[in-house]
């Protein structure tokens, strides 16, 4: 008798597939860039109400029954997500090894890897820095969902058989229920606090996989029934919310409701006995819906190796072919990957007799080529010496040399008896890039530095007698762990201070708070300051450097930046202190900026941040405009 109540979930129903379409489509679309659905990243969220739903029911119907088996669980999982994961892992890491320069191949490497563990949400949760790539350009970037909902089904079978053995069917409602508002509290509280982080940490989505599990408990013990209202309220509040939501919309967050109970709504009164279940049960819709897993697997990397070779899916033309072409390789692999291993059928080829050492191949070949791809040099031997100066500086060895040099300094307090100047360096990370400058000089070995870290966005000003006007320009949600002019220790570093520097991405309009901080200081000390203005290299595009002769490397220069031009001048006025001119030693009259040196190495690798050979040239063009050593106090003039 369970099972005849539980087949409302269990039944193959035809409009599902069309939800799944609806899904996926959004998500292609919206990953195209094309502006038509900003908000179709909800289509992930309703593949997790989808996933719920059916998954819940399955576990529900097993329990009910006495079948419940982890082992058996797990196979099941293994089957549907495996084959076409390895599939696509294995033929996109052959690409990526042709297509891909050493950063980005260094970078793909270690994301394979995580995709194998599903934990590819937390090696994500690192791309939101400065030095991260752009997200269009991350061909795995769209393996954070599985990982969320494999973690999910890691847990949520566990919590199940407890709770159902301690409590019955109403324990596990119970234990379904708060687990539900545990996570929606958690991604509301998320949101305001770490955006970045609750996009991609688990316990931040798992409630909306539950509402599918609320939707197969409820559905289990009712039959299915068609609801015209209800099922058109569903269908509408999914439309609205990819149509409506953009990339400013908090998620996840009760926003996410819209999508999540709109799904909830068509699982429940969307049958094929109304006209809702009707339009979604159309055989295109459907015949989308069944390669839908495939097609979000192949989407992201298809888009990504486009444009990293320069086609635009954002043209809406370009955009059509690219998804036609995805969904033809996804009914391709649906065909010839994914029914193959879920079929129970004896007639099978050789390697799927076993499957389970068939896709344990799969995945050490994967492993083996992700583990060479990030840690070896074999990605580098196809270029010649010349090529191999442009490609040698990866994305992991620029973020590693620029934030290494600060950590030793951080609020260091000035050793006692020294006789070197006492430096502070106060702003962000372009304040440890002047430190590399100086390191590359060896002058920062001859000072006692101390660095005080204050992010751009918290407003790195010194207001006196209070920076309430501030709160205009700084995000006071996650300033918090910085000291901004307030403890005794920066107040007293700063009053035994011979040089204070101040290095920030400043913001447009930065003079008046920066003469505000110069007045300020000179209350409080009497060092000499000075002030490291902006630069900016534009988009470094490796690939175009590579097209260019070798002589024209050098002579390429990036487009004029209006902005960082005007603030340039503005920065340059402000009276009493010690300008460093960044784009008058480095760039031409017009603003336009090298990107390579003489010697034909990466001045900047992401386009902000100097790397090795960008610091040593700043070093010898500032020592030769304005004599650092000197500055310093290093040297009489």
């Amino acid at each position: 008798m369970a099972l005849l109540r539980n087949k409302h979930v269990l039944t193959y129903r035809a409009e599902i597939d069309g939800i799944r379409a609806i899904a996926v489509l959004a998500v292609m679309v919206a990953h195209s860039d094309i502006g038509i659905l900003p908000g179709g990243f909800a289509g992930v969220d309703i593949f997790f109400v989808i996933s719920g739903y059916l998954i819940s029911g399955i576990i529900l119907r097993d329990l009910e029954n006495g079948e419940f088996s982890f082992s058996t669980f797990y196979k099941r999982r293994a089957k549907r997500i495996f084959p076409a994961l390895f599939a696509m892992l294995f033929i996109v890491s052959l690409a990526a090894w042709f297509l891909l320069t050493p950063s980005e191949l260094t970078d793909y490497s270690a994301s394979v890897f995580f995709s194998l563990f599903f934990l590819s949400n937390a090696y994500f949760i690192d791309f939101t820095s400065y030095f991260a790539p752009s997200a269009h350009y991350i061909p795995l970037l769209h393996t954070w969902s599985l990982a969320i909902e494999e973690q999910f089904y890691v847990i949520f079978p566990v919590v199940a058989l407890a709770a159902y053995r301690l409590g019955g069917r109403q324990g596990l409602c119970m234990a379904v229920v708060i687990l539900l508002l545990a996570s929606l509290g958690l991604s509301e509280w998320g949101w305001r606090n770490e955006p970045a982080a609750n996009y991609f940490f688990s316990p931040s989505r798992f409630w909306e996989i539950l509402i599918g599990a609320v939707v197969a408990l409820w559905a289990s013990r009712r039959e299915l029934v068609s609801n015209g209202p209800l099922a058109t309220l569903g269908l509408v509040s999914i439309i609205a919310a990819l149509m409506l939501y953009d990339k400013n919309t908090p998620f996840p967050s009760v926003y996410a409701l819209l999508p999540t109970l709109g799904t909830a709504l068509l699982l429940l009164f969307g049958s094929q006995t109304g006209w809702i279940g009707r339009l979604l049960s159309l055989r295109p819709l459907r015949l989308i819906g069944v390669i839908s897993f495939s097609a979000y697997l192949w989407h992201q990397p298809v888009f990504a190796f486009a444009r990293i070779h320069e086609i635009d899916p954002s043209l809406p033309l370009i955009a059509l072919i690219l998804i036609t072409v995805i969904l033809c390789i996804s009914f391709l692999s649906w065909k010839y990957v994914e029914q193959p291993f879920r079929s129970n059928t004896q007639n099978k080829k050789y390697l799927l007799r076993w499957p389970t050492i068939t896709l344990s191949i799969a995945a050490l070949a994967i492993s083996f080529m992700s583990l060479v791809g990030h840690f070896s040099n074999l990605p580098f031997l196809r270029y010649n010496d010349t090529d191999l100066k442009l490609v040698e500086m990866t994305r992991e060895a620029a973020k590693a040399f620029q934030r290494h040099v600060g950590r030793p300094f951080e609020r260091k307090e000035f050793l006692f008896d020294s006789e070197k100047p006492k430096v502070v360096f106060i702003g962000d990370s372009y304040a440890r890039d002047f430190m590399n400058v100086l390191d590359a000089k060896g002058y920062l070995s001859q000072i006692d530095a101390s660095y005080w870290m204050i992010a751009g966005e918290c407003a790195p000003y010194l207001q006196l007698p209070s920076d309430l006007r501030l709160k205009e320009v700084w995000d006071t949600k996650n300033c918090n762990e910085y000291d901004r002019y307030r403890s005794l220790e920066m107040l007293g570093a700063i009053e035994k201070a011979n040089v204070i520097i101040l290095a920030s991405d400043w913001i447009a309009d930065a003079a008046p708070f920066l003469v505000e901080t110069a007045d300020g200081i000179r209350t409080l000390s009497s060092a000499h300051i000075i002030l490291v203005g902006p630069k900016n290299f534009g988009n470094v595009d490796i690939r175009h450097l590579l097209r260019l002769a070798v002589d024209k490397r050098t002579a390429y220069r990036t487009k004029n930046n209006p902005k960082i031009s005007k603030l340039n001048k503005e920065l340059s006025k402000i009276s009493d202190v010690t300008y460093v001119d960044i784009l008058s030693t480095l760039c031409d009259p017009n603003g336009r900026c090298p990107q390579v040196t003489e010697n034909g190495r990466l001045i900047s690798q992401d386009g902000g941040h100097l790397t090795p050979a960008g610091a040593q040239l700043l070093g010898d063009r500032l020592d030769e405009t304005m004599n650092i050593s000197v500055v310093l106090g290093l040297a009489s003039d």
